[in-house]
């Protein structure tokens, strides 16, 4: 005697699977594009911390001052060759400019404890100041605290995840 036992699945069972998926899928859609923002505004963060590394880095190979100046008005911040005046460690027309960088509009230039917005590197590696800057995503629930230490030019970044209230 011979039994024929076709196992596989019915075209409900495929369709009750496909309306499952269809709704996980409607639920995680609202969460990706926050996960988008979040990442999005910590590469800003971390290209922020990486120029200013760069200039420091500048500055010990090519034996004279680099430095960073941060427009909060216009939402952005300029990467300088320090030519003008490099005993006052600011930014002034005549410097070298070697690059701007705008933010979104996504990322706000929050805050800067800076002297005159600036940070200098000197050839030795350290800074002309301490202090940090702050960017803050533009719905305030995310902070990034770029921290400089003038005596070694070190440079830190911590974020703080605001409450929403």
């Amino acid at each position: 005697m011979r039994c024929n036992n076709h196992r596989g699945i019915t075209l409900l069972e495929l369709m009750i699977a496909v309306v499952v998926l269809g709704v996980i899928v409607a639920m995680a859609a609202p969460e990706f594009g926050d996960v988008l923002k979040r990442l999005k505004f910590k590469n800003k963060s971390r290209d922020l911390v990486s120029d200013l590394r760069l200039a420091r880095s500048d500055a010990i190979a090519q034996r004279t001052q680099f430095g960073l100046y941060f427009d909060l008005g216009q939402n952005q911040y300029i990467m300088f060759k320090d030519k003008v005046n490099p005993s006052l460690f600011t930014y002034d027309a005549g410097d070298s400019v070697i690059k701007t960088v705008s933010l979104d509009q996504d990322v706000l230039l929050y805050s800067s404890s800076l002297t005159d917005n600036t940070i200098v590197f000197k050839p030795d590696g350290s800074a002309s100041c301490s202090g940090n800057v702050i960017i803050s995503d533009s719905q305030g629930n995310e902070q990034a605290d770029v921290d400089v230490l003038a005596s070694t030019g070190r440079v830190k970044l911590t974020y703080q995840y605001l409450q929403e209230g």
